[in-house]
C-alpha cells in the first residue's frame, strides 16, 4: 500500500494536465509511488536539507519534499507559466515564502551562477533528456550539490517508443546496442500539452526540439567520472510484470501498459548519487552491505 503524500483531491493533481500520459502519468497512484521511491525512500537526503528542484514544473515534488521534512526548496523551471502555478499552489497551501521559492529561467545559466555546494540535495526528475548537453548538466548539478543528486530519466530505449524518429529507430535499435555506452539524439515537438521546451529550432519548415537519451551504461560511466557513489533505485514493489521496451512500441501496447512498465523495462531509470566525501549524505549500503562506489 502506497502512503499518499499527495492526496487524491490535491490541487497539485487537479492542476496537472499530464494524468493521461502512457509512460509517466501524473495520477494518484503513479505520483505517490514515485514520491515514495524518489523522495521518501531517500529520507536522509530530504529531511532537514536545502533542496534544489530542477525542472520543477508546477512544484509537486518540491511540495512533497517539504511535506517529508525538507528545510527549504528552490525550484527552477524554464516555463514561466508553470512557475506562476507553483507560487499559486504554495500560497494556497500556506507554505512560507522562505521555505518554497521558484524561479523561471534557464537551468544552465542558474547553475553556472551559484557557488559550489549551494544545496544539500539536487533533484532532476524528467529533465536530463530534454537537454542537448546532459553530461554538462550532470557536472553542474554535482558542483551545486553538497551531498546528493536524485535523478529520474528516460534512457536510449525511449527513442524507439516516442518521438518523430521512433518508427525508424525501432528497426535499428538492437538489445545489444542498449548495453553499450552510447546515446541517441531524437527529434521531438517543442510544444507539449502545458509547457514548451526551451531549445527549439526550425528544420524544413517545422519547429522541433531534441531529446538526448543515453543508455544506462553511459549514464553510469558519467557517474563514475564524477567520482561520486551511485546506486540505481528500486521500483520492484510497484512492478506488475516482466516487460522489455519491445512490449511498449505500439499504441495498443502503450494503452494497455502499467505506468511501472517503463521502469521494469529499463526505458526509464532512477539513481541516487552521493558525494565521495561522505558525511550525512553518504550513500546507504546495498542489501549485501556494499555501496556502488566505482
Amino acid at each position: 500500500m502506497i502512503k499518499a503524500c499527495i492526496p487524491a483531491d490535491s490541487p497539485f493533481l487537479a492542476r496537472d494536465t499530464r494524468k493521461e500520459r502512457w509512460a509517466i502519468p501524473y495520477h494518484f497512484d503513479c505520483l505517490n509511488a514515485r514520491i515514495e521511491v524518489l523522495l521518501a525512500n531517500n529520507a536522509d537526503a530530504i529531511r532537514g536539507r536545502r533542496i534544489l528542484d530542477l525542472g520543477s514544473h508546477i512544484g509537486t515534488f518540491a511540495y512533497a519534499a517539504l511535506t517529508l521534512g525538507a528545510r527549504e526548496v528552490l525550484g527552477v523551471d524554464a516555463e514561466a507559466k508553470a512557475v506562476n502555478t507553483c507560487r499559486e499552489l504554495f500560497q494556497a497551501h500556506q507554505v512560507p515564502a522562505a521555505s518554497g521559492r521558484f524561479l523561471a529561467g534557464n537551468v544552465f545559466d542558474f547553475l553556472e551562477g551559484v557557488p559550489e555546494n549551494s544545496f544539500d540535495t539536487v533533484l532532476c526528475f524528467g529533465l536530463l533528456y530534454y537537454t542537448a548537453e546532459p553530461y554538462r548538466l550532470l557536472r553542474l548539478m554535482a558542483r551545486a550539490a553538497r551531498h546528493t543528486l536524485l535523478i529520474d530519466t528516460f534512457t536510449a530505449a525511449f527513442a524507439a517508443l516516442q518521438g518523430k524518429d521512433a518508427p525508424a529507430i525501432q528497426e535499428k535499435l538492437s538489445d545489444e546496442a542498449l548495453t553499450l555506452p552510447l546515446q541517441i539524439v531524437s527529434l521531438t515537438q517543442p510544444e507539449k500539452k502545458d509547457y514548451r521546451l526551451p531549445d527549439s529550432f526550425n528544420r524544413r519548415g517545422r519547429e522541433l526540439s531534441l531529446m538526448t537519451l543515453p543508455t544506462r551504461a553511459l549514464l553510469e560511466i558519467w557517474f563514475e567520472s564524477l567520482d561520486w557513489k551511485y546506486r540505481q533505485l528500486d521500483w520492484s514493489p510497484h512492478i506488475t510484470r516482466p516487460v522489455t521496451h519491445r512490449d511498449l512500441m505500439t499504441p495498443e501496447q502503450k494503452k494497455a501498459s502499467h505506468w511501472a512498465d517503463v521502469y521494469a523495462s529499463g526505458v526509464r531509470v532512477a539513481y541516487r548519487l552521493d558525494c565521495e566525501t561522505g558525511g550525512a549524505g553518504a550513500a546507504p549500503a546495498n542489501e549485501d552491505g556494499r555501496t556502488s562506489s566505482r
